[in-house]
């Protein structure tokens, strides 16, 4: 079978150079005509590749969302300053900062608001860091238990549209 195959290659081979040779003696002979297949070939070939390039950059590339706001609640009273984090199965994190009344809206980019639909893992974290005036680090201890962010059991599933997502954690 290889060399069967090994002879139609060859075949093939042969008639291309022929067509190849007959063609280029009748374009040679007319220079009008050469230029016209040229253009053709270069006009189809742009084409081709535009097509192929609004193809592959036109498709669905908008990450479905879900807008989510809510509240942290520590045994009934507003948690401040606290990163409220929303980790899909698959696709980028959300976050989201609680103001003095325990609200947080989640942002997926600075210029989108809401997290991506589907299963996630939350974590509600108090850590954090503090630059001083004068540069100086300064850790802000963890107010939360490890069950909250470190070791999360929060799961929760985002959907399409608008959702009010509130945690009421408590300290034991």
């Amino acid at each position: 079978m290889a060399s069967d195959f090994g002879e139609l290659v060859a075949i093939a081979q042969a008639i291309g150079a022929e067509l190849y040779q007959r063609i280029t003696k009748k374009l040679d002979s007319r220079p009008q005509l050469k230029l016209a297949v040229v253009v053709l070939i270069i006009g189809f070939c742009l084409i081709l590749g535009g097509r192929t390039a609004a193809w592959m950059f036109s498709g669905q590339t908008e990450t479905p969302l879900g807008k989510v706001v809510g509240t942290v609640l520590l045994d009934g009273n507003p948690v401040l300053a606290a990163t409220v984090e929303f980790t899909p199965d698959e696709g980028s994190t959300s976050y989201g900062i609680t103001d003095s009344k325990g609200r947080y809206a989640l942002q997926y980019l600075p210029d989108r608001p809401g997290a991506v639909t589907g299963h996630h893992t939350v974590r509600i974290t108090t850590y954090d860091w503090r630059t001083t005036k004068d540069g100086n680090k300064i850790e802000v201890p963890e107010r939360l238990p490890l069950r909250y962010n470190q070791d999360s059991t929060l799961r929760v599933d985002v959907t399409s549209g608008s959702q009010t997502l509130d945690w009421e954690l408590t300290s034991q």
